[in-house]
């Protein structure tokens, strides 16, 4: 590689390290049952409106995308409603692709980005892709974000802060009122990224809704995503969602075609899917609550969590509990990349995947127990 002109940007980015498939567990360890709770996906399978859209979408495969991705963004205005227009839209192949424009449009020659030191880590490799410096803010006790010192942390040098609500790997959420503070304590020059893809499975009243913000008038810009709430994460169909002079400069960063036809009209048949988002909220509200109770009977105890996962800190021997739960076809993840040592997050699974964890875990506690005896 030495005779090419290397980025010494992407030369400091870590590779991205995704949760483990069920393909790969199965192949490895020779195993012909596996349950998958490291990913945070929808339990339920994808929308069944979604899935009929896509396939009569796959009959023009050969086609470019043509009007799909702007007849999403309308959509997407009636299904939000109250003042928003198709212009307060962008689409992204995913979420992760609209907080690529956001790195790209915002940080480049050496611009600060601002963001909690325990979150989703996309944040701080977006911000050494692009050239920016990364200030990581520390959490409050119990792993909230902390938003008065990252107010504090704000420079004129500082291009964007980025929140995540309810925070990836957490599950815990912004207070509506915490977050219009901390927004007034901002100077003008500062955009605030606002990552709510786990939005669908908020109960708390009083958490930060973005679209709310932006109604308002707020400088935000609030980034939503289709794989939790629609079950579509392989089609990769995300938005982000602004006041529109603040769209039409992002539009700049979005590349042609970037969303295929068949996943946008997938995605837009969702949002008419009430059904299959009534069965999903319900099942992740009743699910976690069984999940949260069973951990706390097995010693444990994880975060209260707003999204569709939970985050255990303090495991004993964690990274041999996980490597344990692997071998009896159970996947979780451990959160040492997210800069949580001694932890795993276990997504939210159908009750006979959760009673499964919870046994191998429970097995696998008790076994260390009786070592130590």
């Amino acid at each position: 590689m030495n005779e090419f002109h290397l980025n010494p940007n992407l030369l400091r980015v870590p590779l991205y390290i995704a949760g483990k498939s069920a393909e790969e567990t199965r192949r490895e360890l020779g195993l012909s049952d596996v349950v998958k709770l490291a990913s945070n996906e929808n339990p339920l399978g994808p929308s069944p409106r979604a899935m009929e859209a896509l396939r009569q979408a796959l009959a023009e495969a050969h086609r470019y995308p043509g009007p799909a991705e702007i007849d999403l963004r309308r959509a997407l205005a009636v299904h939000h409603g109250l003042g928003l227009t198709e212009d307060h839209f962008l689409i992204g192949n995913g979420a992760t692709d609209v907080l690529r424009i956001l790195g790209q449009s915002f940080l480049f020659d050496g611009g600060e980005s601002v963001f909690p030191r325990i979150s989703f880590p996309l944040y701080r490799l977006l911000t050494t892709m692009y050239g920016g410096k990364s200030i990581p803010i520390d959490p409050l006790p119990g792993l909230g974000i902390d938003l008065e010192a990252m107010a504090e942390a704000v420079t004129p040098q500082t291009r964007i802060v980025w929140l995540c609500s309810p925070n990836n790997p957490t599950g815990l959420a912004l207070e509506h009122r915490a977050v219009e503070v901390f927004l007034d304590s901002l100077p003008r020059h500062v955009i605030v990224a606002i990552d709510e893809s786990y939005i669908d499975y908020v109960t708390d009243r009083a958490a930060v809704d973005s679209l709310a913000l932006l109604r308002a008038g707020r400088r935000v810009v609030a980034v939503r995503s289709f794989s939790k709430s629609a079950g579509l994460a392989n089609l990769r169909v995300g938005y982000g969602v602004a006041q529109p002079e603040i769209i039409e400069y992002l539009l700049h960063a979005v590349l042609p075609f970037n969303t295929g036809a068949p996943a946008a009209l997938a995605a837009m048949a969702s949002l008419e899917d009430d059904d299959y988002h009534r069965r999903s909220r319900a099942l992740v509200t009743l699910e976690r609550e069984f999940l949260a109770a069973g951990l706390t009977s097995a010693g444990l105890t994880p975060l209260p969590s707003q999204a569709n996962f939970l985050l255990v800190p303090n495991v004993p021997a964690c990274d041999d509990v996980v490597r344990r739960l692997l071998e009896r076809g159970v996947i979780v993840r451990p959160m040492s990349n997210f800069g949580v040592p001694n932890a795993l997050r276990v997504s939210i699974g159908l009750r006979e995947h959760n009673l499964r964890f919870l046994d191998a875990l429970a097995e696998i506690l008790a076994e260390a127990r009786s070592v130590t005896l």
